[in-house]
């Protein structure tokens, strides 16, 4: 899932696609084969999407664990 700043940007990307259940619903999938693999913005990129989904305890926990990204 992506924030609606950044959707626009992603959808620009030829890594990324509508997956064919979830795209209707703000997801966006991101082929991990058709570049080289930046595993810092995939971990930005699902970090952002859980806190968009999870919720406020879950995203509290997460902020608690060592090494969190905040």
């Amino acid at each position: 899932k992506v924030d609606e700043s950044d959707r626009k940007a992603l959808e620009q990307d030829s890594r990324f696609f509508f997956p064919a259940y979830m795209g209707p619903f703000g997801w966006l999938g991101l082929d991990l084969t058709a570049a080289e693999v930046d595993w810092e913005e995939v971990t930005e990129l699902l970090d952002a999407s859980y806190r968009m989904v999870a919720s406020k305890k879950l995203v509290k926990q997460l902020d608690q664990q060592p090494g969190a990204v905040t």
